[in-house]
């Protein structure tokens, strides 16, 4: 009806009321332009077609659907080869699959879009090196990592992944200095269990080193007492084995204190670390993302 409409009012014909619509025999047109039109009609209508499933396969990521997402972007791919978001569509197919846990499906699709030259290719690289990361395959990690530009925040990014791993905090934030990701990297508060059990020599000076000032008085309160009380049966009392009791009592709280506060300091540690990488995780969550416009 479209088609049939511009036809009519590029013959001279009107397209208001039934009454005022005058019979069109096409001959009134030169055959170049009627086919210059259904071309241009053509093109349109693909456009159109190619933006819904396109939209349709990101509804579905966004949603979570990661599987039917990349069965729509492969759809996409498959019916519009020659549109500029096929690498993109090709690329998100293997990446949802990856979403989607499906490993096998995805490092095949990802390894075509470097094999087929198709634009992105740091991306294709990155999301392969994440899942031979992840899958412990190191061999292939590190031959993914050294395919990627030296200066590409992906490759960037897997180097900090791997320092963090390391427990290299300064590391890793030398290697994003200068990336919006730096403010997502902060120095953790870490505590030395080393110089906490040392200090726990003297009772409840360790646990207060770790921040932990009420069982740093109760520590103190114990086992300073129970060492007092040794004193008063020995040296007051001459009272040998209450003595050694209450200085067997005391010496077990003191231990308790000393290996409680290296553990502690240790499990401080692991937290902090662990949100250390949320935040970092967050930071490129956000910021190191694929985007149409690297595939254009």
């Amino acid at each position: 009806m479209f088609l049939l409409t511009l036809l009519l009012e590029a013959s001279g014909g009107q397209s208001g009321t039934a009454d005022s619509l005058q019979p069109c025999t096409c001959d009134q047109l030169p055959p170049e332009e009627i086919e210059r039109m259904l071309k241009e009609m053509e093109r349109e209508v693909k456009v159109v077609r190619a933006k819904e499933v396109l939209s349709f396969a990101e509804d579905l990521q966004r949603r979570g659907k990661y599987r039917e997402a990349a069965v729509e972007y492969l759809r996409f791919v498959t019916l519009f080869p020659n549109s500029d978001s096929a690498d993109y569509a090709h690329f998100m197919a293997g990446y949802n699959y990856k979403l989607a846990g499906m490993y096998e499906s995805a490092e095949k699709l990802l390894k075509r879009h470097i094999e087929e030259g198709r634009k992105g290719q740091v991306w294709a690289h990155y999301e392969l090196a994440k899942l031979y990361l992840y899958l412990g395959d190191t061999v292939a990690f590190y031959s993914e990592l050294s395919e990627m530009p030296r200066k590409s925040l992906q490759r960037r990014v897997l180097i900090a992944w791997m320092k963090l791993g390391k427990g290299d905090w300064k590391g890793a934030r030398k290697v994003i200095v200068g990336t919006p990701l730096e403010s997502y990297l902060q120095p953790p508060n870490l505590k030395s269990p080393t110089v906490a059990a040392l200090l726990s020599i003297i009772p409840g000076l360790g646990r207060l080193y770790i921040g932990d000032k009420g069982t740093a008085f109760m520590g103190f309160l114990f086992v300073g007492g129970f060492y007092a009380l040794a004193s008063y049966y020995h040296f007051k009392e001459h009272r040998d084995v209450p003595a050694l009791a209450s200085l067997g009592v005391g010496m077990a709280f003191h231990a308790g204190q000393i290996y409680g506060s290296w553990a502690e300091a240790k499990v401080i540690n692991r937290a902090e670390w662990r949100q250390v990488m949320e935040e970092f995780e967050r930071g490129v969550e956000e910021y190191v993302k694929p985007d149409i416009g690297d595939f254009l």
